[in-house]
């Protein structure tokens, strides 16, 4: 619940600050890009069960059991991040968010800029403590690839996204570089924004 408040708080800090959103096509194509891993079952629409199952997505990619106290963190951060995104998005009340909600609001934030980081640090804290199999602090190469298969990368773009993300090239991605890499794709509308390599480079 705090999660979702704070979702709602940022983003309307934000957005009270923004002005008309100009549409940068990088920008949308990556708002369109994280919708549809949203819409998991390709109905035109994003609900509460999608989130969560692309969250299980996530977790099954990396092997990890239901139980354990990493799934469940990231299954309660996708939960609060739904609610966040519903309370805001869903102008309708209709109970799902479609493109055109998704899209305006997601361009608004980003025109505002405000608030993105504090948004997706507990998702991106989340997926890379959930990607970390071994507890060791750090994301491997191939603890990051399992990742990338979840959201539908090839492998050789696995490989080249990490080093992409890797900014201080000792091999390993830690969580101020994910997190990084989640702000800036998310709220970045500069092109060569090496956070665009977080999906595997989809959004190049």
């Amino acid at each position: 619940m705090f999660r979702c408040l704070a979702f709602a708080v940022n983003f309307e800090e934000g957005c009270s600050m923004a002005t008309a959103p100009s549409i940068d096509p990088t920008v949308v194509q990556k708002i369109d890009l994280c919708f549809a891993h949203a819409d998991t079952n390709n109905d035109g629409v994003v609900d509460g069960s999608d989130i969560l199952s692309f969250a299980a997505r996530i977790i099954v990619a990396l092997g990890e059991p239901f139980g354990s106290p990493k799934a469940i963190n990231l299954l309660q951060v996708a939960d609060g991040w739904w609610k966040g995104l519903a309370a805001l998005m869903d102008t309708d009340q209709n109970g799902v968010i479609d493109q055109a909600e998704y899209r305006a609001h997601m361009l608004k934030l980003v025109e505002a800029g405000a608030g993105m980081e504090e948004t997706i640090r507990p998702l991106a804290v989340a997926i890379g403590q959930l990607c970390d199999r071994d507890d060791d602090g750090v994301i491997s190469a191939d603890e990051f690839g399992h990742f990338q298969r979840a959201v539908g990368s090839a492998p050789e773009s696995a490989q080249v996204a990490f080093d992409k993300l890797d900014t201080n090239g000792d091999g390993f991605l830690d969580v101020d570089e994910l997190v990084a890499a989640f702000r800036d794709f998310y709220s970045g509308t500069d092109p060569e924004l090496i956070g665009n390599w977080l999906y595997g480079g989809t959004a190049k």
